[in-house]
């Protein structure tokens, strides 16, 4: 990043017209002196001018407007050297996913400077493109004190006057019978609004928010780095790498192992061989990475968690070039009620679509005509397993995941009513297919993930009517967790815990 994105960046942190918590100046002076430091974080690396730029692969969390922490974050990682080759989210993950992929002219570039001036200009309250009374509703519900659950409060209040006390009331006096038949009218008519509003919930396809902004939104991003189909994302987010470190057809990138890395993975090899009793060769090449990028969404049609692109074949013929990658992205984001799903129609006598539910054993009869999606982080919000290879000894390059804590961690629950019960079950539903991976490769746990507590900045993550205080203290937020991270992480026993996990699955 060139010095006047660096600036833009370090004065909006150290701005004291947008106040906030956090000690700043200490969080420029831990900055500065991470990148003073020049750690290593992995053996894969490229060299520009002097620089040297550092791979991993990145995974991020879903969680609505709580992901503008996800661009403070990500930009300490590039501030300090840090790239991606491979890099894959879940709905607001989804959507620093896409950008992180497209912003740049290759991957070397640091994009989180434009990331982040999207982010400070983009008008969050206008992609809540319902009616009008559907933005009312929605400003009210994210409110402390908003109307609308007044109107919900008094309603329920009726009801138990209606059906229990005025019926005895008004039974003994013409006044009670009065008060009533005013009751009664007052409870008719919240009733026929809510009839009216859950037709026309039904009519909009149980969204209350087409979602059209939000599309056109990231489609005129794309558009402005002349992206339009999927085929255009990938000659700069999607390659091969061989085993002496270029890309075909591409000559921005000459990629290199570091020659001590090399001796770090020589040692581990011996270590591990001589306390397992065997003689397995570990081979340090780049040959095998890759450059990828993946959306997670959900097709409630088929029942089944969908990686985007990869199984685009399922729903669409030729997607490469008739499919922009925002509309992967509106199907991950697709939060369920607040916004409408994404259907697409599905060509059941196309050759290509039926091969491709063949081969994860679906028949052609079977084949639904349309896939429903809805937001990813109903099933998988943090689809860190995508980049878990078991067949890896010494990895080349580090898996970093990051996550968002909307909730401070509660060790005496409590369930005081139905609707606590409800929520904790629909929370155990939504997280358990990355709570399972997780319990199971505990690794990622103690070595690759960060959490960021947005807890501690009181935003709530569906706020599309944030102020500018909220945003500052949610990016400050991410750039604090990474400073956290980064300050702990050990590349070198990174390595060997991966070593030894592969060591004990195998040999133990």
């Amino acid at each position: 990043m060139n010095g006047q994105q660096l600036a833009d960046i370090i004065n909006y942190i150290s701005d004291p017209k947008i106040k906030t918590d956090t000690n700043t100046a200490l969080l420029l002076e831990r900055l500065h002196l991470l990148k003073k430091e020049n750690r290593t974080f992995s053996d894969v690396f490229t060299e520009e001018n002097g620089e040297k730029q550092q791979y991993i692969q990145l995974v991020q969390e879903g969680g609505g407007t709580l992901g503008i922490s996800l661009v403070g974050f990500c930009f300490v990682l590039e501030y300090i050297g840090i790239r991606f080759t491979k890099l894959a989210g879940t709905s607001a993950g989804a959507v620093n996913t896409l950008l992180m992929a497209a912003l740049g002219k290759n991957k070397k570039e640091a994009v989180t400077p434009e990331l982040f001036r999207i982010i400070r200009n983009m008008d969050l309250f206008s992609f809540v493109d319902g009616n009008p009374l559907a933005k009312r509703i929605i400003k009210s519900i994210i409110s402390k004190d908003g109307w609308f659950k007044t109107v919900l409060l008094v309603y329920a209040l009726l009801l138990c006057l209606l059906t229990l006390i005025f019926p005895v009331v008004s039974a003994f006096a013409v006044i009670g019978k009065t008060v009533y038949l005013i009751l009664l009218s007052v409870f008719l008519l919240l009733t026929g609004m809510i009839v009216f509003l859950l037709l026309k919930f039904k009519k909009a396809r149980f969204g209350i928010n087409p979602g059209n902004v939000f599309l056109r939104f990231l489609e005129k991003i794309l558009a402005s780095k002349h992206i339009t189909n999927k085929l255009e994302l990938d000659r700069i987010a999607k390659f091969y790498i061989d085993e002496n470190g270029l890309v075909e057809g591409n000559t921005n990138y000459h990629f290199q192992l570091s020659a001590a890395g090399k001796q770090e993975n020589d040692r581990i090899m011996q270590q591990m061989n001589e306390q397992y009793h065997k003689n397995i060769y570990y081979e340090n090449t780049l040959k095998g990475l890759e450059a990828d990028y993946t959306f997670i969404t959900v097709d409630i049609a088929s029942e089944r968690k969908i990686e985007l692109p990869a199984h685009a074949g399922l729903y669409w013929k030729n997607a490469s070039l008739n499919v922009n990658p925002s509309v992967f992205v509106r199907a991950s984001m697709a939060i369920p009620l607040f916004f409408e799903p994404v259907m697409v129609n599905i060509d059941r006598t196309d050759k290509n679509i039926i091969k491709n539910w063949g081969n994860i054993f679906v028949s052609r009869d079977d084949i639904p005509d349309k896939g429903i999606f809805i937001d990813g982080g109903s099933i998988s919000n943090f689809p860190i397993s995508i980049f878990h290879n078991s067949s890896m000894i010494i990895p080349r390059l580090p898996v970093f995941g990051v996550r968002m804590k909307e909730t401070k961690t509660n060790t005496k629950p409590e369930i005081k009513s139905f609707w606590d019960y409800a929520g904790k079950i629909l929370n155990t539903m939504k997280s358990n297919f990355d709570k399972d991976f997780l319990s199971k490769n505990n690794f990622y746990e103690k070595y690759s993930i960060a959490d960021i507590p947005t807890f501690e900045t009181k935003a709530n993550w569906l706020d599309f009517n944030m102020d500018e205080e909220t945003k500052k203290a949610l990016f400050l937020k991410g750039v604090e967790s990474a400073l956290d991270f980064l300050e702990k992480f050990d590349w070198l026993e990174y390595k060997k815990g991966r070593a030894k996990v592969y060591f004990e699955s195998n040999f133990s």
